[in-house]
């Protein structure tokens, strides 16, 4: 295993257990490890149209799982 992908297993949290989405563990998870992120990246890195992401960005904001800073996200 690289030590890339040993970091990333140590620093990533567990996906909530209420995140029933596959697109909302996506999202989640991405933020988790990327730290923060605006939804054009995200758009570019995951591949799921913006108006999903806005979606699910909401969704997870209501939750308190992510939080917004101006035009970026990030993993509560």
């Amino acid at each position: 295993m690289s030590t890339q992908r040993a970091a990333l297993r140590r620093t990533a949290e567990p996906i909530p257990g209420e995140l029933n989405s596959p697109t909302a563990k996506l999202v989640y998870l991405y933020l988790d490890t990327t730290g923060r992120s605006t939804v054009d990246e995200m758009q570019q890195s995951l591949n799921v149209p913006k108006l999903a992401l806005f979606s699910v960005l909401g969704s997870l904001s209501e939750s308190g799982l992510v939080e917004c800073d101006g035009d970026c996200y990030a993993a509560s």
